[in-house]
């Protein structure tokens, strides 16, 4: 393995030989650049007006997510763009207040441990967000203020108190597209190359998350299953039913069909017209609709803009008497 500073790689028998389907991989990718593009935020504050991208490099062996052992000094480089907007005077104000005394590799491993600390931070509590803990300890331990927070057992996890701070900012769905891959053969870890372990405020061992810790990270969303997916968007259509409801305000009507109610708006015109119909049997005609609200055509309950209303109770005439 090549020269790095740190890795986010899945282990397991479904990635034994370092591959991810094209889609999985991508999101990943997404979601390591948002992570480590919000806690390069919480460090640098004016760094969201910058263009950065997150270099990562992707190696076989797991699926593993390399972190250069140059991704400090790109960092300060990135950064170093605003010499131009701000000019220098701005720049040095910035790294004063933001980067304090510390070095270009320290800025780039104390992202790393934030992410760390979060994993183990949530794992603890069985929480993503918890804001304030009354019943913490503290303690120094080599000169690093360190909170010992309780968990549902009353176990304390002791945490230095710049990344207890940082878990709090945390929003909810940060690790969302990280945790989202996890499966049963398929784990998350992430940690420092050895020759960059062993600090005193690191977690002190990889941070990971197995299958049955998933669901504390990411919940699974059960999407409704589309209804009626054989009536596309646009499609012209003649559905039996009976029409259960109307109402003028809304200048709709509601239409059973095969026991799911489906919502119905006149083409043109208004919903009195159909007052003949109302609570009876009929044939619906018009068109699907499937206009979403954010503008695709993937609403799972779809409309029909109807055309005609045909009575089914009616005595039809007879064409050949």
């Amino acid at each position: 393995m090549s020269e790095y500073l740190a890795y986010i790689k899945y282990e397991g028998e479904l990635v034994k030989d370092g591959y991810l389907d094209a889609r999985k991989s991508a999101e990943i990718i997404i979601g390591i650049d948002e992570v480590i593009r919000f806690f390069i935020f919480q460090e640098h504050k004016d760094s969201s007006k910058l263009d950065i991208e997150i270099p990562i490099r992707v190696e076989k062996g797991s699926w593993i997510a390399l972190i250069p052992p140059d991704f400090s000094a790109w960092i300060l480089a990135a950064l170093g763009g605003l010499v131009t907007a701000y000019g220098a005077t701005a720049l040095n104000t910035i790294a004063k207040n933001d980067f304090k005394d510390v070095t270009s590799k320290d800025i780039a491993k104390k992202i790393v441990k934030g992410i760390k600390w979060t994993i183990e931070i949530i794992k603890h509590l069985k929480k993503k967000k918890v804001k304030q803990f009354p019943d913490a300890k503290i303690k120094l331990e080599q000169g690093i203020q360190m909170v010992g927070i309780p968990n549902e057992n009353g176990d304390l996890l002791y945490v230095p108190i710049e990344y207890l701070e940082l878990y709090t900012k945390v929003p909810e769905k940060l690790l969302d597209k990280l945790t989202k891959q996890i499966e049963e053969e398929r784990e998350l870890e992430i940690d420092f190359s050895d020759e960059n372990k062993g600090d005193t405020d690191d977690t002190g061992s990889p941070a990971k998350i197995t299958y049955g810790q998933k669901s504390i990270f990411y919940e699974e969303k059960e999407e409704d299953d589309i209804l009626f997916p054989e009536l596309k968007h646009g499609m012209y259509v003649e559905l039996q039913g009976h029409l259960t409801r109307g109402n003028e305000k809304t200048n709709t009507l509601g239409f059973e069909y095969e026991n799911h109610i489906l919502t119905c708006i006149p083409y043109e015109g208004s919903i009195r017209n159909e007052k003949q119909t109302l609570f009876l049997n009929c044939t619906i005609k018009g068109y699907v609709d499937r206009l979403s609200k954010d503008g695709t055509f993937k609403e799972k309950r779809p409309i029909i803009r109807y055309l005609e209303i045909e009575n089914n109770d009616e005595e039809r005439p007879n064409l050949f008497g």
